[in-house]
């Protein structure tokens, strides 16, 4: 049993990792600005703070102990150094919750380009200990984070890494894919479109990408709190997807026919799923294997996403007759 801090454990993916600890026995205190209401009553503290004001977290956190600190809130340079001074020395560790788009050439729009990054990007193309950062950037400016999300992540890792007192383990995590509470809205997308028969748009040869299950990511970052791991690692399922995938999967389980539109160049097009990319962008597990994490493939989970997303718990033939009648 540890004493774990989840800063942003309220909502959607936060959510799932809370129960997570929970379930594995871990003492968990929250930081949040109180605004969401959770399910979880007296089972946790709460610390109340909103990360994106400097100096909160510094103030909520002061005189806690900790033995190990899940940052799933640090998107700026800026709230990685201040979490930096105001856990010290008194947590074990710090797990930063990272992205899939630190890889993503297309984000590099700082004074840094983009390094040399493979198809199936491995960590050690990019390494927040060699990145630079700057807290002077607008990073209080919501559209200008919202526009710089990646780099804003960048930022957040090598910031971490080269001003925290403790070890630091960066989960750089796939495209997360939930049956309940689909907080990024992604795989909603399909499955609203499909079922009001709009249509979706993707390229005319689409790239394939990482994705993962809510649930694998949660149990990787309890675990990585309470391990000896450290450094970067990405967080996916082994195998890779594209939006034709992700379509497929929506129709099984609602018995529904999409309606599938292909571009050349589907740039700015509101119908785009989101999942379409124009090459392959994916990223390496050999690290998480190598700790002992082996995720079930895509092809094994993603149907029985799909159904529970849908509330379908049976044969999609007979939903869709069930429809008909």
């Amino acid at each position: 049993m540890a004493d774990i801090c989840v800063v942003g454990g309220t909502r959607y993916f936060g959510k799932i990792l809370v129960r997570e600890l929970l379930d594995q026995g871990h003492r968990v205190t929250l930081v949040t600005r109180g605004r969401t209401p959770d399910p979880f009553g007296e089972s946790v503290r709460r610390l109340r703070a909103d990360v994106n004001r400097p100096g909160e977290l510094t103030e909520a956190v002061a005189g806690e102990r900790f033995d190990a600190v899940i940052h799933q809130m640090c998107y700026t340079p800026n709230a990685a150094v201040e979490a930096a001074r105001a856990f010290g020395s008194r947590a074990g560790k710090i797990v930063l919750t990272s992205t899939i788009e630190v890889y993503n050439k297309d984000t590099f729009r700082w004074r840094i380009p983009a390094p040399p990054i493979s198809v199936l990007a491995h960590e050690d193309e990019l390494d927040p200990a060699a990145y630079d950062y700057d807290t002077d950037l607008p990073w209080l400016d919501m559209s200008y984070l919202e526009e710089n999300y990646g780099e804003g992540k960048r930022q957040a890792e090598a910031a971490l890494v080269r001003t925290a007192q403790v070890p630091v383990l960066v989960a750089r995590v796939s495209h997360v894919l939930a049956a309940e509470g689909d907080f990024t809205g992604r795989f909603r997308f399909h499955h609203d479109r499909v079922v009001a028969g709009r249509p979706i748009t993707v390229h005319a040869k689409p790239g394939q990408t990482s994705l993962v299950r809510a649930e694998d990511a949660a149990r990787f970052l309890a675990w990585a709190a309470v391990s000896d791991a450290t450094g970067t690692v990405n967080v996916a399922s082994p195998d890779s997807a594209g939006p034709h995938d992700v379509i497929t999967a929506v129709e099984r389980a609602t018995g529904l026919r999409a309606t599938v539109t292909e571009k050349d160049d589907p740039a700015g097009d509101p119908a785009l799923s989101p999942y379409s990319f124009p090459v392959d962008f994916g990223v390496t597990t050999d690290r998480l294997v190598a700790l002992g994490h082996r995720f079930p493939p895509i092809a094994e989970w993603l149907p029985e996403l799909a159904r529970t997303s849908a509330g379908v718990a049976q044969d999609p033939k007979q939903a869709q007759e069930g429809k008909e009648q």
